[in-house]
């Protein structure tokens, strides 16, 4: 099987030297079918994607090709984005900040070490399955999709206050970009300093929950929705302990508009996961959920740390979407 390897060139020096380090190690004839290649600019690793499934040849519908996004969730992103519905599996080596789709999806003693990752590819030590993905489309006021602002989401989307959050983060990383504290404590500071100012967005949602009962939202002001498909994100917040990639459902927290001194405490259980039960958090599964903005701003939001915006936004969870190899 060929193993292309996309490895994200702006991951930091650590991780960057471990891979090289890590895959050198190997014995030669191991790696005759690898083949690493680095990104030179943004968007390379979906033109690299997008060369691999070109040359991908299929055997009964088994690709002769994995490609493996080497980087953090930005990279995992880019690469679910090209492969989805292709049948060329991938597989994951968490090299970025966060790190968080890899939470859900693999050990620990995985998430934190290149080489036994790569171990694991080079001796095709792994096992491939489908998994879910989400499928958001972003509308305008006159109902015409937004292309820039429809994707597949891999992980987790929301909307409201972590678009905040997010948006602060990734600046401060931005004028730090070599700084391992800044990347680990980007997120949290963020969050809490985002406390402060308008916490709340004007929405209402609709979906048929996993109860098979039909739901529409009472509130006017929430100050966030997450959509999850795996069940951590913003360098370790769980919206979504109980998240599974292929079970089909994905899985909703809305959290209401609440006061400054309640919002500090909730925060707090909330990046736990220990918010389930909790008044304040309406907690459900679905396979599909619309968002639609009620005041006069448009949603505003990320999908797996992409930014998009619309007026109405949908969401689907696409079972077997694509195959992604498991460590074992």
């Amino acid at each position: 099987m060929k193993k292309i390897f996309i490895v994200n060139s702006r991951s930091n020096d650590d991780s960057l030297k471990e891979f090289n380090r890590a895959f050198h190690s190997f014995d030669q004839t191991h790696l005759e079918e690898c083949e690493i290649r680095y990104t030179e600019h943004g968007g390379h690793a979906t033109e690299i994607a997008q060369e691999a499934v070109s040359c991908a040849k299929f055997d009964d519908g088994v690709s002769d090709a994995l490609v493996i996004a080497c980087g953090g969730d930005g990279t995992v992103h880019e690469v679910v984005n090209v492969l989805s519905g292709t049948n060329v599996p991938m597989a994951v080596i968490p090299m970025g900040t966060g790190n968080d789709f890899a939470r859900s999806i693999m050990s620990d003693n995985h998430r934190n070490s290149c080489e036994y990752c790569l171990s694991e590819i080079i001796n095709d030590d792994f096992v491939v399955k489908g998994i879910d993905l989400i499928k958001v489309e972003s509308f305008d006021a006159e109902g015409n999709l937004i292309k820039d602002s429809s994707a597949w989401c891999n992980n987790v989307c929301s909307i409201g206050l972590d678009t905040k959050v997010q948006f602060a983060a990734k600046n401060k990383v931005l004028a730090h970009p070599r700084s391992a504290f800044v990347r680990k404590t980007a997120y949290i500071t963020s969050a809490v300093s985002s406390l402060f100012g308008n916490r709340s967005s004007e929405f209402k949602y609709e979906a048929i929950r996993g109860d098979g009962k039909p739901f529409e939202s009472k509130a006017s002001r929430y100050t966030l929705i997450s959509i999850c498909n795996g069940g951590f994100y913003g360098n370790g917040f769980n919206p979504a302990p109980d998240a599974n990639v292929s079970d089909g459902l994905m899985n909703i927290c809305a959290v209401d508009d609440v006061s400054l001194i309640k919002a500090i405490r909730l925060i707090l259980k909330y990046k736990a996961g220990k918010h389930y039960g909790l008044a304040n958090f309406d907690v459900f599964t679905t396979s599909r959920l619309t968002v639609t903005a009620t005041g006069d701003e448009d949603l505003m939001g990320n999908f797996d740390g992409e930014d998009f915006s619309g007026r109405k936004c949908e969401f689907t969870c696409e079972r077997d979407a694509l195959k992604l190899a498991f460590y074992k």
